[in-house]
């Protein structure tokens, strides 16, 4: 059993993933540069329960925003579904004068970071 966390894969199989944005995030860009992401997330079980005990029946989705400052849309997008996490974290280093072992921690914790809000998923090679 792997811990919470884990996928079980290695470095190097890990920055080799591509990332894919999901189908049903909307962008809206601000004028500074940044992004609003807006998506659709389920209610949990118990909040359409205490929905319904309130009165409020019908929606079980609300839409929840995500904005992103200069360089997470910059991350954003280089999300193409082509590029792996590695080529993601070489061209942001690229960009920022960065080593790349620094944008190797600052692009993958944000690329989890927008995972777990089910706005991205990996996909192997």
């Amino acid at each position: 059993m792997t811990p919470k966390g884990n996928t079980g894969l290695n470095r190097t199989d890990a920055l080799s993933c591509i990332p894919e944005k999901s189908l049903h995030v909307e962008e809206l860009p601000k004028e500074s540069g940044a992004l609003v992401l807006s998506h659709g997330v389920a209610y949990r079980p118990l909040f359409l329960k205490v929905r319904r005990l309130m009165g409020r029946t019908g929606a079980t989705t609300f839409t929840r925003k995500v904005e992103l400052d200069l360089l997470g849309a910059q991350v954003w997008r280089l999300i193409d579904g082509e590029r792996d996490v590695f080529a993601i974290i070489r061209q942001f280093a690229g960009i920022h004068g960065l080593d790349i072992k620094e944008a190797e921690v600052s692009v993958t914790l944000f690329l989890r970071s927008l995972g777990k809000k089910g706005l991205i998923g990996m996909r192997g090679r």
